[in-house]
């Protein structure tokens, strides 16, 4: 039976879907819910403590999906599900473990976070830290394995003018990945935005301005550059994924993975152990400037990974009673 569902996080991402530019695994399965029949109803995150509860009255939805779960975002929602003043099921993503793991502020968390009918996580690590930590009981998470939307990909053609490209902007090391190819001397393509999350990339013009294998492309920090990303990932001979190694406390570079399973293309990638390792076994991971030099200029090929957002939908959806 077909059921209302109030998305509440980015619905200009929904937009953007719509007009084909971006893929479906951005809205966490709230796409393949549509697809399937249900009413999804795409609100905003808003910051307001009463936010989401004016929503719930305003629409009387059967559930609530919010796709990437900011706990400050959502307090009142998640309190008033705790405390079972509010029936309806409340169903999220958690893309982080909360920092938070003792005193008063850890069992606030905790008693938000018992809001929540079930939790999806994007890495096993993840999920198993905030189960140890006592945030969350087990029985309520899973991680149904996010992955690419491949209908989307079917659609990208792809070729190989054989240059390297990377289009990440969260926590990357741009300083290894220069000295790499300015070693190897091959050809390397960066997009990306000016800042990020508190890291300033508007230098890196200035410092590739001498070593001419490599190319700069500072863009704007919204999802509206993706056509862009996309094109040059497509016609890419592989993508790079450098990641700040004392940054490496969550799944940080998962998108791109998506990415290169979606385009089917050779991926080199830094190691984190959050990343499930069956699935990143599929490409070039590395840890030294060492292992980057040897494996650009050795790809593994990729296979298929098994992982889609149809795949983890299919999870979802009998947890969600859907």
């Amino acid at each position: 039976m077909p059921k209302r569902i109030l998305y509440i996080g980015t619905p200009q991402t929904h937009d953007q879907y719509v007009q084909g530019l971006v893929p479906s695994h951005w809205l966490y399965g709230a796409v393949e819910m549509e697809k399937e029949g249900h009413q999804v109803i795409w609100e905003k995150e808003g910051r307001s403590f009463w936010h989401d509860v004016s929503l719930v009255r305003k629409y009387k939805p059967d559930l609530v999906f919010i796709p990437n779960l900011n706990l400050h975002s959502h307090q009142g929602l998640l309190l008033l599900s705790a405390l079972h003043l509010c029936g309806i099921p409340v169903f999220a993503y958690l893309h982080h473990e909360p920092k938070v793991k003792r005193g008063l502020k850890s069992y606030l968390y905790r008693l938000l976070l018992s809001g929540c009918k079930h939790l999806f996580f994007l890495s096993e690590l993840t999920m198993e830290q905030t189960v140890k930590n006592g945030l969350v009981s087990s029985g309520r998470c899973s991680v149904p394995g996010w992955g690419p939307d491949l209908d989307f990909f079917r659609n990208v053609k792809t070729d190989d003018e054989g240059y390297y490209v990377s289009t990440g902007k969260e926590n990357r090391d741009f300083s290894l990945l220069i000295e790499v190819f300015r070693k190897t001397g091959l050809p390397l393509k960066i997009l990306t935005s000016r800042k990020h999350a508190g890291a300033n990339y508007e230098n890196l013009p200035d410092l590739c301005r001498d070593v001419t294998n490599i190319e700069v492309v500072i863009t704007e920090n919204t999802g509206e550059v993706y056509p862009q990303m996309l094109e040059a990932m497509a016609h890419a001979h592989a993508l790079v994924c450098p990641l700040r190694k004392d940054r490496i406390k969550y799944c940080v570079g998962l998108s791109t993975i998506a990415d290169a399973e979606g385009l089917h293309k050779p991926l080199v990638i830094t190691r984190n152990p959050y990343h499930d390792e069956a699935r990143v076994s599929n490409f070039n991971v590395v840890d030294s400037v060492e292992d980057w030099c040897q494996a650009i200029e050795a790809l593994k090929v990729p296979e298929f990974s098994g992982f889609s957002m149809e795949k983890a939908y299919g999870k979802m959806k009998s947890l969600m009673n859907l």
